[in-house]
């Protein structure tokens, strides 16, 4: 066999065969790299024979003093089993990045070392395996933590499968899955109480979804991304991108309240519905998420939801159900949460655990080293550099 590495292949040919792959990760299509402000991008391929066979889309970014790295997020789209096929692809991605100046590749492969489903577990030798031969070929494994901060993508994620023994999941069997506690929020409960759900990705849209999120800022103190953000999201992959939110009639909510007046929270509710019809409109929105799709897989890349505004009603599970259902029905296998700390013992892991999806593991980070002194020295900076950065773009948004 004759291998042939080759870069900036052309982009329809490299969307081609991503698009023969049952599962793509959206972070490796060239559209992602308009959304990656500050980064360069180049297309990679190997072929075999004259035919492509493993591909990868490759950031390259400019540090201080003139370094550089490259990152293959969620990459390479290849078969790692293959030593052949994945020995040359890292000789070709080895000897591009020398060319680019850059010290290091990093690499974060969707390769699964194992799989959690309730209070089961389920091992995969496979993937253990392909993580002692990629060592062995000068890649340096950056460790097993299990939250999702310590990495530039979470090691653990959250996904409910969409399909079974081969045929989608009816809507009952989608709620059956979730925690019972959760089940009473979807369905007849959220139409009863005036709320509906719609979807859409006009700049309307963008820009109500980028109001509610800026309440999760606020509530906990995290740093999320701004409007213009999520436009070049939305820009870069158009219809597949979508927007959806949970909104409440206050006038059907308010007959609603006339039919139940014997509820404890009846005065309460009506005090406040007709405040926010006074002064807000007939319509409010409660939550929003953000959602991509590729391939097989819906990807919930954004959530917000207002919490001082009838949080009891729980719209944003209601509002997980809708899209897990839209994207059924579209043909889409998994709905990915994206990522889960792997102690499940956080709020957000709680959050999500209440769906009771698979969590997957991944191999995590792996860096190829190009020119080790400098890898060693940039290795110590960059975390710290990350982290005054992150706060001063806390306090930053704080002042705003």
């Amino acid at each position: 066999m004759k291998y042939e590495f080759r870069t900036q292949i052309d982009p329809g040919e490299y969307l081609k065969f991503a698009s023969q792959l049952t599962h793509c990760n959206f972070m490796q299509k060239p559209m992602w790299a308009a959304v990656k402000s500050g980064w360069r991008s180049v297309l990679c391929g190997l072929y075999v024979d004259g035919r492509l066979m493993a591909a990868s889309m490759l950031l390259i970014r400019s540090l201080v003093l003139g370094q550089k790295i490259i990152y293959a997020p969620r990459g390479y789209l290849c078969d790692f089993s293959d030593d052949g096929l994945r020995q040359a692809f890292t000789d070709g991605v080895r000897a591009f990045a020398r060319k680019q100046g850059a010290y290091m590749v990093r690499i974060d492969p969707e390769i699964i070392l194992a799989r959690r489903f309730r209070d089961q577990t389920w091992d995969c030798s496979e993937g253990r395996i392909l993580l002692e031969k990629l060592t062995a070929e000068g890649y340096r494994h950056r460790g097993f933590a299990s939250d999702f901060r310590t990495y530039t993508q979470p090691r653990f994620n959250a996904e409910f499968p969409l399909i079974c023994d081969g045929r989608p999941l009816r809507d009952e069997e989608i709620r059956q899955r979730f925690e019972k506690k959760a089940r009473k929020y979807v369905g007849h409960y959220p139409e009863e109480r005036g709320i509906f759900f719609t979807r859409g990705n006009g700049d309307g849209e963008i820009a109500e979804f980028a109001a509610i999120s800026r309440c999760t800022e606020d509530r906990q103190h995290i740093l999320l991304r701004d409007e213009r953000y999520f436009r070049r999201i939305r820009d870069a992959f158009g219809e597949e991108c979508m927007f959806f939110f949970a909104k409440m009639d206050l006038r059907r909510f308010l007959a609603f309240l006339d039919a139940h007046p014997d509820d404890p929270h009846t005065l309460e509710d009506r005090a406040l519905a007709e405040e926010l019809l006074a002064t807000r409109g007939p319509v409010i929105s409660l939550a929003a998420i953000q959602m991509l799709r590729s391939n097989d897989t819906a990807y919930l890349m954004y959530s917000g939801f207002n919490d001082k505004v009838f949080s009891r009603f729980r719209t944003t599970i209601s509002l997980r159900w809708e899209a897990m259902r839209y994207y059924r029905d579209l043909g889409c296998g998994v709905f990915s949460f994206m990522g889960i700390h792997g102690d499940l013992n956080d709020s957000l892991s709680e959050f999500k655990l209440k769906f009771n999806p698979v969590v997957v593991e991944y191999m995590g980070e792996l860096d190829l080293p190009v020119r080790p002194v400098r890898y060693q020295v940039m290795d110590r900076l960059l975390p710290v550099g990350k982290r005054i950065y992150i706060r001063c773009m806390l306090r930053f948004r704080r002042k705003k």
